[in-house]
């Protein structure tokens, strides 16, 4: 997906509302650059990631190392307990 301010992709895009009620994919640069005027809503798809080690799901920006090609396609990696746990 690509950012509707910048047209710049992202893997992490946002759906956002402006202050006249238009929704918006934005990217991180983007949505902090004009913070003041967006508000972050639920979009159209919600996106989980898979630990390759515990098998517990979060929100892929924890994760230490997050690819897509998972089941169906889905992101995995190492989640950050797992990866502070190889570290020790």
């Amino acid at each position: 997906m690509s950012c509707e301010l910048c047209g710049g992709g992202d893997m992490w895009i946002k759906t956002c509302l402006t202050t006249e009620g238009s929704r918006l994919l934005v990217c991180d640069p983007c949505y902090e650059e004009h913070s003041s005027i967006l508000v972050i809503v639920p979009g159209d798809r919600v996106v989980m990631a898979r630990c390759d080690y515990c098998w517990c799901y979060g929100n892929p920006r924890e994760f230490v190392e997050v690819s897509p090609g998972g089941r169906k396609n889905a992101y995995s990696g190492t989640c950050a307990a797992c990866a502070s746990e190889e570290g020790s």
